[in-house]
């Protein structure tokens, strides 16, 4: 770090005021304040310390308040926001362009000045950033204004293109509804000069306005059926598409050829109606449609960048994570993610591996410990060794597992599809044999030549197949179960889990969080004490990080006892000093080495709880129970479940596990489960036949939520659990599955019940028109009443 251009403490290195009582100090320079030491390390890092006071950075940053502030810090945390609860909205982006983590903390800063803003957190290693804020008082553009007068890119996770397709399916979707209601307009006075001869002439003008408002939809709406048509025909696959083009190209054909020979015997109302109703299902398919490339972009997002590595001085420097190698040496400090797996050489601290077990309590890390990339070091300092590469880390696994699912289940198969393979080749061959038989045997009908007769029955068969029922009946049916399950908080987002959901055979639940509330919390022994020691409870961890400090925080009302000293020793427990007494709070064997008398252990009401203990150290120490609890209806709704099996796969240990499997009535149970083992089991089961449902909440349930027929996630879960679940539910009540179930059952009847209509009623037609029983008029308008019959029927799936 360059120092030539400013002059050593007892003024501030960067704005040269006057130093106060407790300067921030790094090597030999001292600042007044966190602002001018975060802005110093940016300049001195990138070497623009020259000429400094003109940089951008530099004066944004004054013009913000966030240089010679020593109470900069002071004024955040006394900032209050009056706004409700619910009117606070969460922002997740990536920032560019960071050059070092001072960086992170001078926009964490400046933000955090900002009103309407709660809470902000930047991470450097990953660059991603989480604002809290009320849009009452800020909006998410003057964030990112903000943001971007300091000098970094603010980048949204939807800045993605997907948008543009969206808007020009919607573009053709209403052309096509447009131009459809005017040419069925002008079909009106066509349809009765066929009961009544037209001496004025008004057939001819209508039918003429038909063919010309037809010519939008056919080309420019109905293009991108066009284009996989051809697509289908040039790679001899015959899907949905290809019937619907062969049935619009043949009444747009055999209405012109009409046209110019006079006559109004024209189809065009129906051919738009078709391409509306297949454009309307392509918009409902594309908005439940299940995305991989945005799940995987996410999920790759946020895997840590870059580490500190040591160098052989002694002195730390950020590296991509690629390039650290097996043997290279990282520090990680408070509040970090690990990068890489590896072995703690030096240092001791508390590391949160929720991510691989799903327990929120930290585990001690000492000299010669394995700590894992994707951890949390909330407490401590560690420095360690790597033993794995970047693509070869636990967590990196996990992923590259998750990608693989996710490419499985993103190829989603239209249940229509399958018969139409057959169907299309089917139709045609009956089609053109209608037409021979009728050429070669001389039939005519009455008023037609054999020729006549021959491509007018023909063509009937086509307009009579022409699926737009088909087209319509699955993703009409799927729609309205779709928002049938929303209504009852269950998100869809992959819409091919459909066909597995209500036939499940096995239930695979993950505990804390889901069949758990997830929420450590005091249960008892907060009474014994009295408000004097209360006061002094919250002073002991007021300021730890530690999940039962936490806890023990949020659960004791009293205001904390001010002028005391305080020790908090990593793992193990808190000591502090107040008006001369000495008072503990820890582990059981934390309080006997500080010669405390630790009552006899009464048995647990359930595996789930933590004791620590409390107590001035001339007394016996107080014992406070702390755990999770079980959702109150957990028990009933793994009693209602009637698969072949429910099970219960956790990674925490085995006698916790078993007393929530046994109390909740699990069939069978696991512990100490990893992430890449949940997806072992899950393969495991699908291998014998079974129909998986996954429950989870977190980035070790990722794997198995991806390999199971139907992954959900419940609302509490991480990002990665939802990106990669196929449903998400949106309430924290667990007796919204058997409901689910239900719907799912019903809607999926409706469903077949709509396609075997449509079929039936194909099969039909096609032979009432081979038979010259239905000519084209008639076939388009049973074509349309088809439609609005599995429309009507879809509706019913409540």
């Amino acid at each position: 770090m360059s120092t030539t251009t400013f002059s050593p403490s007892p003024d501030c290195s960067l704005c040269g005021q006057n130093l106060p009582a407790h300067p921030i100090t790094d090597d030999s320079l001292a600042f007044c304040c966190a602002g001018c030491h975060a802005v110093f390390t940016i300049l001195s890092g990138k070497n623009e310390l020259f000429d400094y006071q003109t940089n951008p950075l530099f004066l944004q940053a004054v013009r913000s308040g966030l240089i010679s502030n020593p109470a900069l810090l002071e004024q955040i945390r006394s900032k209050k926001v009056e706004a409700p609860e619910s009117e606070f909205q969460k922002l997740h982006f990536e920032i560019g362009e960071m050059w070092c983590p001072s960086c992170a903390e001078v926009i964490r800063l400046v933000l955090l000045q900002e009103r309407g803003v709660r809470n902000c957190v930047v991470d450097y290693a990953t660059d991603l950033a989480s604002v809290e804020f009320a849009p009452r008082f800020i909006s998410r553009e003057s964030i990112f204004t903000i943001i971007q007068s300091l000098g970094y890119q603010p980048l949204a996770y939807d800045a993605v293109r997907k948008r543009g397709i969206s808007f020009d399916l919607y573009l053709r979707f209403i052309i096509a509804a447009f131009c459809s209601l005017n040419v069925m307009m002008f079909a009106y006075p066509l349809y009765a000069t066929y009961f009544e001869f037209d001496d004025q002439g008004v057939g001819d003008l209508f039918a003429w306005l038909s063919f010309i408002v037809s010519l939008p939809v056919v080309t420019y709406s109905a293009w991108p059926i066009w284009r996989r048509f051809a697509t289908g025909i040039r790679l001899g696959l015959f899907g949905m598409e290809a019937l619907v083009m062969i049935g619009v190209s043949s009444a747009f054909l055999l209405s012109t050829y009409e046209l110019l020979q006079g006559g109004t015997r024209v189809y065009f109302d129906s051919m738009t109606v078709v391409i509306v109703f297949v454009l309307l299902g392509k918009i409902i398919e594309s908005r439940a449609k299940f995305s991989a490339k945005e799940s995987l972009f996410r999920l790759n997002r946020s895997l840590p960048k870059r580490g500190r590595k040591k160098t052989e001085d002694g002195s730390t420097v950020y590296v991509p994570a690629k390039d650290l190698e097996i043997g290279d040496k990282i520090e990680v400090r408070m509040g970090e993610t690990i990068v890489l797996d590896g072995i703690v050489s030096c240092g001791e601290g508390a590391c949160n591996e929720s991510f691989m077990t799903g327990e929120s309590l930290p585990v001690v890390k000492s000299c010669g410990s394995k700590v894992l990339g994707g951890a949390i070091l909330q407490q401590g300092h560690l420095t360690i060794e790597v033993t794995t590469k970047c693509d070869e880390s636990v967590l990196h696994r996990i992923i590259d597992m998750v990608e693989r699912d996710l490419g499985k289940k993103s190829f989603y198969t239209r249940a229509a599809d399958k018969v139409v393979r057959w169907f299309v080749p089917l139709v045609l061959s009956i089609a053109f044999l209608t037409g021979l038989v009728c050429y070669a045997l001389g039939i005519a009908d009455p008023n037609k030549t054999v020729n006549e007769t021959a491509v007018l029955r023909a063509i009937t068969v086509l307009l009579i197949s022409c699926p737009c029922a088909i087209g319509i009946a699955a993703p009409l049916a799927e729609s309205y179960l779709i928002n049938a399950l929303a209504g009852l908080g269950a998100i869809v987002r992959n819409r091919g889990c459909l066909q597995y959901l209500g036939r499940e055979s096995v239930y695979v639940f993950d505990k804390t969080g889901t069949i758990t509330e997830g929420v450590f919390r005091v249960l008892s022994g907060l009474g014994s004490l009295a408000e004097d020691e209360k006061s002094i409870l919250k002073a002991l961890v007021e300021r730890s990080n530690h999940p039962i400090a936490c806890a023990i925080d949020v659960s004791v009302e009293q205001s904390p006892k001010a002028g005391g000293i305080i020790e908090e020793v990593v793992g193990k427990g808190i000591k502090g000093i107040f008006d001369g007494s000495v008072y503990f709070l820890g582990s059981e064997k934390f309080l006997r080495q500080h010669g405390m008398e630790v009552g006899v252990v009464k048995a647990q009401s359930s595996e789930m709880v933590t004791n620590v203990y409390f107590g001035k150290g001339s007394g016996e120490a107080i014992r406070l129970e702390l755990g999770d609890q079980l959702r109150p209806e957990a028990e009933e709704v793994i009693g209602s479940l009637n698969p072949k099996r429910t099970v219960l796969l956790s990674g925490d240990g085995k006698s916790c596990v078993e007393w929530v499997a046994k109390r909740c009535g699990f069939a069978d149970f696991q512990a100490e489960v990893s992430p890449l083992g949940k997806q072992e089991y899950v393969n495991g089961v699908k291998s014998e036949g079974e129909i998986v449902c996954m429950f989870g909440d977190g980035i070790n349930d990722s794997p198995a939520l991806t390999a199971a027929h139907v992954g959900i996630s419940v609302v509490s879960a991480t990002d990665i659990s939802i990106q990669v679940s196929d449903i998400l539910l949106t309430t924290d009540r667990l007796t919204v599955i058997p409901k689910m179930q239900n719907v799912a059952r019903k809607g999926r009847q409706i469903i077949g019940q709509n396609l075997f209509w449509a079929f039936s009623y194909n099969v039909v037609g096609i032979c009432l028109a081979i038979f010259g029983m239905l000519s084209p008029i008639f076939a388009a308008f049973a074509m349309v009443a088809s439609s609005l019959f599995v429309l009507f029927n879809a509706q019913r799936i409540r």
